[in-house]
């Protein structure tokens, strides 16, 4: 990574961090009450506001719903508020947002924010080689994973499944999950998700 992706990464999570502070202080919420709903420690949820680190996007989700606000909104700039019906991203333009790294993997947003969206797309990289163990996850809400490159082997609760390109999966996020990549080569996955919070209001 060169010393600009550095710190075009480094403006982004300082963005994202102020979003989630505004958020959270717009709505009275101490740092302490937000740690025990979206069971992160103080001292992340700290440092993230800060924008002095990056959060997964378990994590995000963990937040969002915590303070009843769509995923999307860390996201979106104010002008982007008022977009249009759809949202279309060019090719040439994805490789502009940089990526931000969380647990074994790297990650930026595919899809675009308009008015009464349900669910996010992201993009997830994960690199090849010896990395630490990755953690078993649960938060609210719904996935779906679309394999683009290399071999993922996924967990889902008890039973562990081998990815290749083209396969596809979708489960509740109240199961315990991780991936990791078993190849060679970079791992593409593109992870579609649907908070809790966007299920609850798709349903009211």
């Amino acid at each position: 990574m060169t010393e600009r992706d550095e710190e075009r990464v480094k403006v982004v999570a300082r963005q994202l961090g102020g979003r989630i502070r505004e958020a959270r202080l717009s709505q009275r919420i101490t740092l302490s009450k937000l740690s025990a709903e979206a069971n992160l420690s103080p001292g992340f949820l700290s440092r993230l506001e800060r924008g002095e680190t990056n959060a997964s996007i378990s994590n995000l989700i963990a937040i969002s719903s915590s303070l009843g606000i769509p995923l999307r909104e860390f996201f979106e700039d104010a002008s982007e508020a008022a977009a249009p019906k759809y949202m279309l991203t060019r090719a040439r333009d994805r490789g502009k947002k940089p990526d931000l790294s969380a647990n074994g993997y790297t990650y930026h947003l595919s899809s675009g924010t308009f008015a009464g969206q349900q669910m996010s797309a992201f993009e997830l990289t994960f690199p090849p080689g010896e990395q630490a163990p990755p953690k078993l996850l649960t938060h609210e809400g719904e996935e779906v994973l679309f394999l683009l490159e290399g071999t993922i082997e996924f967990q889902i609760g008890s039973e562990s499944l081998v990815m290749k390109p083209g396969d596809c999966v979708h489960f509740n996020c109240e199961q315990p999950h991780m991936g990791r990549n078993i190849g060679k080569v970079p791992a593409r996955l593109l992870m579609v998700v649907a908070p809790m919070n966007s299920i609850r209001h798709r349903y009211k």
